[in-house]
């Protein structure tokens, strides 16, 4: 069963009160969903819940609500040593230019921060009405409903800290009477204590198993909880959370599976195509899927990520051919964010060149096409003949065929050009905790089991083993970039180990000469501090 928002929940946000659909407007009759009716049933917490669930999955749809356009995640990806922004003109190159660019009245910063405050707003409103709920309502479904909301409050928390720093924690749901002008900014240590609750709250309530392909799993809390304990250097902890978490009922792909395994690919690769995606589909190692469907009601069914991180191979501009669109080639691609020439080439390759990590494969990585029938053809060449994305240059801005990763190939049957993607998508894997344990028992001198955690990955990859002594942070940031790519938060990733900076530098020449210091966060934006009309809130250092 999909969660998908088939019905419009009025919910109070953060900041006021929030209507998600023009059907609503209509309210007649006694069928109204409000806030007062709706959380007498377990039913009326798990339809708030996919409220929820359907504004976290905003994270990979466009900037604004709906919109195809302004992958809303891009300032956790980009700008980092793996990804920059390829198109010269696109919104997302402030990612590249830094400077005055970024600034407090940066559009997509202020929309990625008024997002997650609704995510926030929507959460705490089915924490605070769980207190009042119903005598009648079995009290392990009530904790279980409590403990996704609370999971995803300290996830929205997890972004706005890594992106804004000190930040307002508000753990109350907002009405008409309780509407605040004058927030303070929260010191991000006492934010990451709550996150700890929150997500030791889930850890204990949620469940082990699925009980639908898009719930999130006690896994994810767990996965979540030894990250904020690497981040905050507490070590055994987080080795202590993400054992547990390896140990439970998930675990790795090992095997070929699903919809294709009778056909070429890989073990890897086999958990990113279509109809593989989900536990039910034989996913063993999803630890979070987000659900995506054609024709949802609010428009919110649908993903850009392949149109943001693919090339656009049917343009005739920026050394594009102008290919035919087709379903096998995943769709129509945009350019915008694109996999730097220092990730292209991180990849274990044989003494010919070529290159042996599955991951880096073809199966992988899109770095030629071959010719059809219905490709404009040039002389010389002939429909089977092979056409190389030009990988020629370092970091090209305007290159639309350039290299990519296919991750994210999917195409809509009847119309293989349109700009939204309606697939599942595997969000969080049990291949992440490893590598977060991988980090902390390198951190805690137990070299020989770091290893053994990136050889199990490695492995199933066909990538040469390593050993102790090939450890290192950066060979382990090398290895996220390789089995990650465009899946975690990178930014992320880098400022928790404190290289965000240091690598940005070395590995992404069109950002790295630009960042600052002060870069590492972004501003708050001006419209909060503005109508913050009884508290000056003071901005970033450097905005």
């Amino acid at each position: 069963m999909k969660i998908l928002l088939k019905t419009c929940l009025v919910v109070s946000m953060a900041f006021g009160a929030v209507n998600c659909g023009e059907d609503f407007l209509d309210q007649d009759g006694p069928h109204i969903i409000t806030a007062e009716n709706l959380f007498t049933s377990i039913d009326g917490f798990d339809n708030a819940l996919n409220g929820l669930y359907a504004q976290v999955r905003r994270e990979r749809g466009g900037a604004t609500f709906g919109s195809s356009n302004g992958l809303l995640i891009t300032p956790a990806l980009g700008g980092t040593d793996i990804i920059y922004a390829n198109r010269p003109t696109g919104s997302e190159r402030f990612l590249n230019d830094w400077g005055d660019v970024i600034n407090p009245g940066t559009t997509h910063t202020r929309r990625v921060f008024n997002w997650l405050y609704e995510v926030i707003g929507t959460a705490n409103t089915i924490i605070n009405r769980a207190e009042e709920a119903p005598g009648d309502i079995p009290e392990d479904e009530l904790n279980r409903a409590v403990a996704e909301a609370r999971t995803i409050r300290a996830w929205a928390y997890r972004h706005l800290t890594f992106l804004y720093g000190d930040v307002p924690l508000i753990l109350e749901e907002a009405n008409g009477s309780n509407i605040r002008t004058d927030w303070e900014r929260t010191p991000v240590a006492t934010i990451r204590m709550r996150m700890q609750e929150d997500l030791e709250f889930g850890v204990q309530f949620l469940p082990e198993n699925f009980i639908n392909d898009g719930k999130i799993i006690r896994a994810v809390a767990q996965h979540y909880l030894a990250e904020l304990h690497l981040t905050n250097d507490d070590l055994d902890a987080a080795i202590s959370v993400a054992e547990a978490a390896i140990d439970g009922p998930r675990s790795l792909i090992t095997s070929r599976y699903g919809v294709a395994s009778g056909q070429p690919g890989t073990v890897f690769t086999d958990m990113f195509l279509d109809g593989n995606s989900n536990p039910s589909e034989g996913n063993t190692e999803a630890l979070w899927v987000f659900q995506n469907e054609l024709d949802v009601n609010g428009g919110n069914g649908h993903n850009i990520m392949r149109r943001w991180l693919m090339s656009e191979y049917s343009s005739t501009s920026g050394g594009a051919p102008g290919l035919a669109v087709t379903v096998e080639r995943g769709g129509r691609g945009q350019t915008r964010l694109s996999a730097t020439s220092f990730m292209l080439n991180l990849y274990d390759t044989n003494v010919e060149g070529d290159i042996i990590d599955d991951r880096g494969g073809h199966f992988a990585w899109r770095r030629f096409f071959t010719y059809i029938e219905e490709d404009p053809i040039p002389d010389g060449k002939v429909v089977g003949d092979t056409i190389f994305l030009d990988d020629s240059e370092t970091d090209p801005l305007g290159n639309r065929f350039w290299p990519y990763t296919r991750k994210w190939d999917y195409a809509f049957d009847a119309d293989p050009r349109t700009s939204r993607s309606f697939n599942d998508q595997v969000y969080l894997r049990l291949a992440d905790t490893y590598l977060l344990l991988a980090e902390a028992y390198f951190k805690n001198d137990e070299l020989a089991s770091a290893a053994q955690m990136i050889n199990d990955l490695r492995m199933r990859a066909n990538a040469p083993l390593i050993a102790e002594g090939d450890i290192g942070l950066d060979f382990i940031l090398d290895e996220r970039a390789r089995e990650l790519f465009s899946e975690e938060h990178r930014r992320y990733t880098l400022l928790r180990t404190n290289k965000w900076l240091e690598r940005t530098r070395a590995h992404n020449t069109v950002a790295g000469p630009n960042i600052q210091d002060f870069n590492r966060l972004f501003p708050i934006p001006q419209d909060f501090i503005d109508t913050n009309i009884d508290n000056e809130i003071r901005n970033n250092p450097g905005y």
